[in-house]
């Protein structure tokens, strides 16, 4: 399904201001097909309980079985950040301009999840049995996953090292932060190594989309959703009205 996927998208695609659409549509299509049925896909803007927001994400990978966005008008979508397992940024070309705007964008999202407020059951044990008690309110300050899919890329070289050495670079700063860049017409795939630094990286170059949607998939295995505390984002009204 992967290598169909690419083939698609560099036949479907003659003009390279077109092909981010385009590809951003494609991959919505395949991320419905092959992600578990507790994710959906959608685009628009997360937010905060504290008010804050994100500029418009091309593609969100979100709870739609404990949880659903706030608002859902003309495609797009307001998400809680609580809802929110993974990002995708879709880029024709992916130029180092582009990519720090990437950047940009996923450190404001990785800020607004560092305050995640949830109901989360709460389950005690004794005599050999676990009993259901009242849910808590929960806060978790664990950020959703953030990737960048490019089309075609310019300026991170000729070869997979090289591109991989360009990446690195641009991550030393330790408030960037980057799960997987994926560039289809080179067929590559660079992801961050867990618990090291974000500038250390592992990464193919073949296979690419198939490695970005391995990366994808594993990356939720161990990521929580409960369902959220609508009240963290209700006014905090210290006066009851009679």
């Amino acid at each position: 399904m992967a290598r169909q996927s690419r083939d698609e998208l560099a036949t479907l695609m003659p003009h390279m201001g077109e092909r981010g659409r385009i590809a951003e549509e494609i991959i919505k299509g395949i991320l419905t097909r092959v992600l578990p049925k507790r994710f959906s896909i959608g685009t628009g803007v997360i937010i905060a309980a504290n008010g804050e927001a994100s500029p418009q994400v091309d593609i969100v990978i979100y709870d739609n079985f404990h949880n659903a966005p706030l608002l859902s008008e003309f495609g797009a979508c307001l998400f809680p950040v609580e809802i929110v397992y993974a990002t995708i940024e879709v880029k024709s070309r992916l130029d180092k301009t582009e990519f720090e705007n990437s950047l940009t964008a996923i450190r404001k999202i990785r800020a607004l999840g560092k305050q995640r407020h949830y109901i989360v059951p709460n389950l005690v044990g004794g005599g050999g049995r676990i009993v259901a008690t009242e849910p808590i309110k929960q806060i978790r300050n664990v950020p959703p996953r953030n990737y960048v899919l490019a089309f075609a890329q310019e300026g991170f070289g000729d070869t997979f090292a090289e591109f991989k050495e360009r990446l690195q670079e641009r991550l030393e700063n330790p408030d960037t932060f980057i799960h997987g860049v994926c560039i289809l017409k080179d067929d590559w795939f660079a992801g961050r190594i867990a618990y090291k630094p974000a500038s250390e990286l592992y990464g193919w170059s073949s296979d690419g989309l198939l490695r970005f949607y391995a990366s994808l998939l594993k990356g939720q295995q161990n990521y929580t959703v409960h369902p959220i505390d609508l009240d963290a984002y209700l006014p905090d009204d210290t006066v009851e009205s009679s």
